[in-house]
């Protein structure tokens, strides 16, 4: 015994056992209470970065969170939080593609839904619901890295990666949450195909189903889309990859597992069925759908909706920008507060981007740590072949983010792919290398942890050098800032008109970049170091991990802070205070509907530079509004006419009040009120939402557009068509049409024609879903005056109706009552039984 110990203490001090190389994560910690342990750290770190959301009373705030805000009033007065159409914006479109409320026929939703507000119950700050989506992404990819490595600590390093990732929590930032939705389950469709490769088995059938109708229920088609592009990419790659290997049972079951998941994902479709009929068959009516009259006139195309091509690719990353994955701020940064002599020392938020694109809100950022261990995988991993799909994918990925830059690929994308034309922003398939890199990274860790018990020199070496190189930058950003600065103001001034603008903020800009390179090259020069002292036995794996941990935690958030605009709740609650022009148009106690239209120049809450659907959250119906996705014959009464301040258009679409911010000089313009703000006009001309007209006259849709654009016709007396010619008479005094009811998918009307009169009604014309019945009887919607709704009114006094239910909706909400319900009770029924085997299964010793 004594021998023993003195052999043991002749051992050379690196090989002494200390704190620091024998800390054991599985030592401290028994296996049971790991979970919960990691479970409890990931609220806290979540706790601790939304601590302003969660608990200070502050939200995000963007034009798309003010827009979605808009809409609570407008859901909140239906039945069920339920509707199909919305006449608040443009005369009226489907509300599908804004908002629809509690889909109350999807059980999986409703069970999501709910999930969703109990998570948020304990927040005053509505806002904060829309961070579980991260949550769930956080634990599903920690899900799909245990599967993958066993390893706890690593899972959770890629978990907390891939959440804070700059590029992914932006979309909390700017209110396009819906791409989180689809985002939060991605890791665990990769874990389902990966069992389906092995064995397919009912049980994991239906739980593909489940979490691709997850993912599909934000329905933001773009990011799908960028899904089941990753998810092609992956069953083409392995079924390559099988075919070379001449193996015929994986090639067998990797076409099983590939019709499987086409079986998963239609009926997942199905349950979405009302969102993709409804979706589907308003696209060619909107802007998304068709080309601009301009285009199809072969006229001068505009930079707005109508060069398809031009506005699909404004925000193409270029090859530079690929930097920003290392040194965010290598093109400025987006949205940054800058605090100093230009604002005399009070914080101003900024957006100091001089890249190509239009602007950006944050960077691409992933951490700089997450970027180079992810490199160094690819380099150590190469033989395993998920590392090679993620490597293809992210190339892949890069080069269609590059857009009209590099438009061999996103050309061929762009001409060939179905849907992929309707698409904007190529840089937003980035998200894909987003999702990539901290699996790319947690894998490294694993090799680096591994490389300890081989015998493989060269990767060892690779360790320490890379130590060397980033130790090697790091110094020389030390010693020569002066001039990394003054290079960096070079490329700024080289940036042309954006230049001239940032001119004042250069050196706030190089000091920006400068602290930024510095941190990169330090923070990878410090985890490659690390990596190396656990080679040499100088730290523990689990010393090694939680140390990168808290180097990727602290990285990510000094530039996730940057990029968040931050505001008080309350005054986002104060921005939908009644203006005094809502409360006055409200006195006017008008009995018939009406539109409004807010021409102020002054960037407030509804005006038309910062309109949101402000106007939507007091249930006034605006002839403008904001969306992604408009009707495309208001879209062509725009570019054509070239803005909505158009006295025949008020007067033809029912616009009875004009709110501006100085004195107005039209004829039949009425002052009504007046202060230091608001001049606020009631149009005496305006027509009423639904009346007769003299007479129909048929001329090309830009014939019409031109008229209404050079104000050279009475709407009243004539209407025009456009694909047919009829003949109808002219109605005498006696004549009249009266709103009886007007509710979004219902319009009641009391209507005396005194011969075969043309009925003229305000609102878009939109032919999948809407029918017009006169006294019961069915009779056709013409579209009248380029995207309006006009009826042939027999000789009489009768009852009129025009109601919106899509044939489509009706049958696919029962499909999704039907299918989602009997889902659910199949993976209760499947995973009782599979509880009631174990329990019959003997247990051995």
């Amino acid at each position: 015994m004594t021998k023993q110990k003195k052999t043991s203490g002749s051992k050379t001090k690196s090989e002494k056992k200390t704190f620091l190389n024998s800390f054991s994560f599985d030592r401290v910690v028994p296996s049971k209470y790991q979970l919960p342990l990691i479970i409890a750290l990931v609220l806290i770190v979540f706790m601790l970065f939304f601590s302003s959301l969660y608990f200070g009373g502050k939200t995000y705030e963007s034009g798309d969170i003010i827009t979605s805000k808009s809409m609570e009033t407008y859901l909140a007065v239906h039945e069920g939080g339920y509707t199909l159409w919305n006449p608040y914006i443009f005369c009226g479109m489907p509300a599908y593609a804004l908002a629809t409320g509690f889909k109350w026929f999807n059980v999986i939703w409703v069970g999501l839904n709910t999930l969703r507000s109990v998570f948020a119950a304990p927040f005053a700050v509505d806002y904060a619901k829309w961070t579980f989506y991260l949550l769930v992404l956080c634990f599903t990819m920690f899900t799909f890295m245990k599967n993958r490595t066993r390893n706890n600590l690593i899972s959770l390093f890629s978990a907390f990666a891939v959440t804070f990732s700059t590029g992914i929590i932006v979309f909390l930032y700017i209110g396009h949450v819906t791409k989180l939705t689809t985002l939060s389950v991605y890791p665990l469709i990769f874990l389902m195909l990966f069992n389906l490769q092995k064995q397919i088995k009912l049980l994991d059938f239906l739980l593909l189903i489940v979490i691709l109708n997850l993912a599909f229920l934000g329905w933001h088609v773009q990011i799908i889309f960028y899904l089941l592009f990753a998810i092609a990419i992956y069953f083409l790659y392995f079924l390559l990859r099988s075919i070379k290997l001449r193996d015929k049972i994986l090639t067998t079951q990797l076409l099983k597992s590939a019709g499987v998941f086409i079986a998963a994902g239609i009926i997942a479709l199905l349950i979405q069925a009302d969102n993709l009929t409804q979706i589907y068959e308003y696209s060619p009516y909107s802007t998304r759908g068709t080309t601009s009259i301009l285009d199809q006139q072969g006229g001068t195309k505009t930079h707005s909706e109508t060069d398809f091509y031009q506005y699909a690719t404004n925000w193409s990353f270029s090859p530079g920008e690929v930097l920003t994955f290392i040194v965010p701020s290598y093109y400025g940064f987006g949205k940054s507060t800058y605090q100093g002599p230009l604002s005399d020392n009070k914080p101003v938020e900024v957006n100091t981007y001089f890249g190509q694109m239009p602007f950006v809100d944050v960077a691409q950022y992933m951490g700089a740590v997450i970027f180079f261990l992810a490199i160094f995988s690819m380099i150590v991993n190469w033989k395993d072949p998920f590392v090679r799909y993620l490597v293809i994918l992210s190339i892949i990925s890069l080069l269609i983010s590059f857009g009209r830059t590099f438009p061999i690929l996103y050309d061929l994308m762009y001409n060939y792919f179905p849907f992929f034309d309707k698409f904007r922003v190529p840089s937003m398939i980035l998200v894909l290398v987003q999702l990539s890199f901290p699996v790319l990274a947690g894998l490294g860790i694993s090799k680096i942890i591994l490389l300890k018990n081989e015998t493989d020199k060269k990767h060892i070496a690779l360790v320490k050098n890379l130590m060397l190189v980033f130790l090697g930058l790091f110094i020389f950003s030390l010693l020569f800032s002066s001039p990394i600065k003054a290079w960096f103001v070079e490329r700024v001034s080289a940036a042309g008109q954006k230049a001239e603008q940032l001119k004042p903020l250069f050196g706030y800009m190089s000091d920006m970049f400068l602290n930024d390179m510095r941190a990169a090259f330090f923070l990878s020069a410090a985890a490659f170091a690390l990596s190396f002292a656990y080679l040499k036995s100088k730290i523990s794996a689990d010393i090694l991990i939680i140390a990168l941990i808290i180097f990727v935690l602290f990285d990510l958030f000094r530039i996730d802070k940057r990029g968040e605009t931050l505001t008080d709740y309350n005054q986002i609650l104060q921005l939908f205070e009644k203006p005094d022009y809502v409360s006055v148009i409200e006195k006017q106690n008008d009995s018939e509907p009406f539109r409004i239209l807010n021409y102020k120049q002054d960037g407030t809450p509804g005006s038309i530079r910062q309109n949101s659907n402000y106007n939507a959250y007091f249930l006034l119906q605006d002839l403008y509004g904001y969306s992604g996705i408009k009707p495309r014959a208001y879209q062509d009464l725009m570019d054509v006419i070239g803005s909505p301040a158009n006295p025949t258009l008020w007067r033809m679409l029912n616009v009875k009040y004009f709110i501006i911010d100085r004195p107005l000089n039209y004829a039949g313009m009425k002052l009504i009120f007046s202060n230091e703000k608001d001049f606020i006009y009631r149009n005496e001309n305006s027509l009423p939402r639904a009346y007769f007209v003299d007479t129909v006259i048929t001329l090309p849709a830009m014939d019409i557009l031109n008229n209404i654009k050079n104000n050279s016709f009475d709407p009243k007396s004539i209407a025009y068509l456009e694909e047919e010619s009829i003949r109808v008479d002219k109605p005498d005094s006696s004549a009249y049409a009266k709103i009886i009811s007007y509710k979004d998918e219902k319009i009641n009307i009391e209507a005396l024609a005194t011969g075969k009169n043309f009925l003229f009604l305000g609102d878009t014309f939109f032919p999948k879903g809407w029918k017009a019945y006169i006294d019961g009887n069915e009779t056709k919607i013409i579209k009248a005056n380029h995207g309006f709704r006009g009826i042939v009114v027999p000789e009489g006094k009768h009852s009129i109706e025009f109601v919106y239910l899509p044939e489509s909706f009706v049958i696919s909400k029962y499909i999704a009552l039907f299918l989602s319900s009997l889902i659910l009770i199949g993976i209760i029924i499947l995973l009782f039984m599979e509880k009631k085997k174990d329990k019959l299964t003997p247990q051995t010793t």
